[in-house]
């Protein structure tokens, strides 16, 4: 979305963050600690009553349905931790906020969430733009925030050297899902391998999301060889409620495979007003990055084609492991016959890890003291997560977690009138493997990993 996910900012709403990389950071908070910047955290080791932590996403307009199920999953994540003890002895309570897409009201949400809800710990966002333009606020505040809903590679790049400005990773800011680099990596080599298409086309929503994907696509698609004719571009407005001048400016241009990254509720659109042009029936096919998603195929019901490549983050049967099968089993426990979709988005397991990360590193520490325990999440390898084991790189705070590509098929076992996914791969990155790519590519973007 990421980042990169959701709506795109005013510009009365951004905040400068060069100058806010993690170095700074660091350099700033000095001998004082992470909490000395802030004054004292009202959930340090040792205090009675609840242990809480912050959960700001975007719940009211074009991402709600993203944001909710993102809350769903942490308070699910909330009430199994609190089962198994809690945190050092005590229960954990979820502070949540709406964003609203505005990184002026987060920075409110963050300030509060911080100095008068005392949280130990935060989790979020659902917007890149809003991310990167309060990261100077969440680096000042000293109390980490993991992201589990966002693309953007810039927020978990460190190496200002080779990047400049567009390395903004900080010391607090962590990250459970994979970032764009990693998810467009993933596409371009399966399109590559798989796809027998040359004239490749691209759609996408017109902001900082929609076109980093399409630029990380075509730089991974190049350096692996793949000798692509790029026919076509077009980025209709965020949240556009017609799409078919830009589909048909695609369509005209005679594609084999069309490049997308619409999520939410512009993946419906998309979709809907694509099929009504017929475009799903000339290009060979539609590749989306994060369109495999429950609420997405829910609403499109039998508007969604079978047989297209979709991507994501994650994706229910993807994973036959027994921490899988646990997380599908809680979800079903806690969430049947309600208005809660029956099956996890592909930011469930993100939220669901990132909440029991923070237990293990306090528990580590023995203390929910941001300096004590921001130490035992970096490099932190978390065996439970539904996805398989994955690490947080200890430099850049993010993730070694997957993309998951399949195949649109009303044969998946869902619990809505529509199309699942039939997962073909679930591919992951090392930032070796994509620092040599971008490399070749000769582009400034960074890997983020």
């Amino acid at each position: 979305m990421t980042s990169d996910n959701i709506p795109h900012l005013e510009g009365d709403e951004k905040t400068e963050t060069t100058g806010w990389n993690r170095r700074a950071f660091l350099g700033a908070a000095g001998a004082t600690g992470v909490a000395g910047l802030t004054g004292p955290v009202g959930s340090v080791a040792g205090q009675d009553g609840p242990i809480r932590i912050g959960a700001v996403y975007l719940l009211s307009g074009l991402g709600q349905s993203l944001g909710a199920a993102s809350v769903a999953a942490a308070e699910l994540t909330v009430k199994r931790i609190n089962e198994a003890g809690g945190i050092l002895g005590r229960d954990v309570e979820l502070v949540v906020r709406d964003h609203e897409g505005s990184a002026s009201t987060a920075n409110q949400h963050f300030r509060d969430l911080v100095q008068r809800q005392n949280v130990a710990a935060m989790i979020g966002l659902t917007s890149s733009g809003v991310t990167l333009s309060t990261a100077p606020t969440v680096a000042q505040l000293g109390v980490p925030l993991t992201l589990t809903d966002i693309g953007t590679p810039f927020i978990t790049e460190h190496d200002e050297e080779t990047y400049g400005d567009n390395a903004q990773g900080t010391n607090v800011h962590f990250r459970t899902n994979a970032n764009t680099a990693i998810n467009t990596y993933a596409m371009a080599r399966y399109a590559n391998e798989n796809l027998d298409v040359t004239r490749v086309a691209n759609l996408g929503p017109d902001y900082a999301y929609g076109q980093q994907c399409w630029e990380y696509f075509k730089a991974f698609s190049n350096a692996l060889g793949a000798d692509y004719e790029y026919v076509a571009s077009q980025f209709p407005e965020l949240g556009a409620s017609d799409m078919t001048p830009q589909i048909n400016t695609v369509t005209n241009a005679d594609p084999e495979l069309v490049f997308t990254s619409f999520w939410g509720g512009d993946a419906v659109t998309f979709v809907q007003q694509a099929t009504q042009q017929g475009l799903f029936e000339q290009a060979t096919d539609v590749f989306d990055t994060l369109g495999a998603d429950p609420t997405v195929f829910q609403a499109l019901g039998d508007a969604m084609p079978e047989g297209v490549n979709y991507s994501s983050w994650y994706w229910h049967s993807t994973y036959d492991n027994e921490n899988n099968r646990n997380f599908l089993q809680a979800w079903n426990d806690e969430y049947a016959n309600t208005d809660t979709i029956g099956i996890p988005s592909f930011t469930g397991p993100s939220a669901w890890s990132a909440l029991w990360m923070y237990k293990r590193a306090m528990e580590n520490a023995e203390s929910t003291d941001p300096g004590d325990y921001i130490p035992e999440l970096e490099g932190m390898e978390f065996a439970d997560d539904p996805r398989g084991s994955i690490t947080i790189d200890a430099d850049s705070h993010q993730a070694q977690a997957p993309t998951v590509i399949g195949t649109t098929s009303s044969e998946d076992d869902v619990p809505y009138d529509g199309v699942g996914l039939q997962p073909s791969q679930s591919i992951s990155a090392d930032r070796q493997t994509l620092t040599d790519l971008l490399s070749q590519a000769d582009t400034d973007l960074p890997p983020g990993v």
